[in-house]
């Protein structure tokens, strides 16, 4: 298995205010010191109705901006866990602890991290599928397979008990014989209700993503 890329998310409740301000927030994460966000990795910002994109065209990195969804994707240049620990700590530096403070973002309803990889072959699971495949209607020269898993993660607050559910969504794709088998792991974490600060989550984004990652590495990577 060879890891590819990954992304980052967080979602809130839309947010006017929010709105209004896109285009400073966008000089924020542009400009912010020691940013690994700056102009030099992202030479384009597009702007479509209330979204800001923030784009490299040569590797096809991206990060999105919305009233709603702060959306970082990366494809790994040379070093997966060198890369996802640099821009990791500069998304939670730059977004989480100076961005959401400045701006007051409140209403947090989701964490996101995804894992994309490619298979040098079918895995257990994929080859089970495939024979399934084979038997009833030939070979599957092409694969587009997406399921999603369900967790339960109620938490006692005071008087209160969240319906707080972690989702996992499992994608295989092969568009063509020739195309590389990938396989994309999207970690979310859903807060019922919404968080009022980022703050307030019993585990931080940075935790979150690197405890995932853990889970990742011993649910797959120790598989090959």
């Amino acid at each position: 298995m060879k890891l590819i890329g990954f992304a980052f998310g967080i979602r809130t409740v839309r947010s006017f205010s929010v709105e209004d301000r896109l285009g400073a927030i966008v000089d924020e994460i542009l400009y912010c010191p020691d940013s690994e966000f700056n102009e030099k990795i992202f030479p384009e910002v597009r702007e479509n109705h209330n979204t800001k994109l923030l784009f490299d065209p040569v590797n096809q990195n991206k990060f999105t901006i919305t009233p709603q969804d702060f959306v970082f994707e990366y494809n790994t240049k040379n070093d997966f866990n060198n890369e996802f620990d640099k821009y990791l700590k500069s998304y939670v530096s730059v977004l989480t602890k100076k961005v959401f403070k400045e701006y007051k973002i409140k209403n947090i309803s989701r964490f996101g991290f995804i894992i994309k990889s490619e298979l040098e072959e079918k895995d257990t699971f994929l080859k089970e599928i495939s024979t399934i495949i084979e038997k009833h209607k030939g070979t599957d020269d092409s694969l587009s397979l997406r399921f999603n898993v369900i967790t339960k993660k109620p938490l006692k607050m005071k008087e209160l008990i969240t319906e707080d559910y972690d989702n996992e969504i499992v994608t295989y794709d092969k568009p063509k014989t020739t195309s590389p088998l990938t396989l994309s792991v999207d970690y979310q974490k859903y807060f019922k209700p919404e968080l009022n600060i980022i703050e307030d989550a019993t585990q931080d984004f940075e935790t979150f993503c690197r405890n995932t990652y853990s889970v990742f590495k011993t649910k797959y990577l120790k598989k090959e």
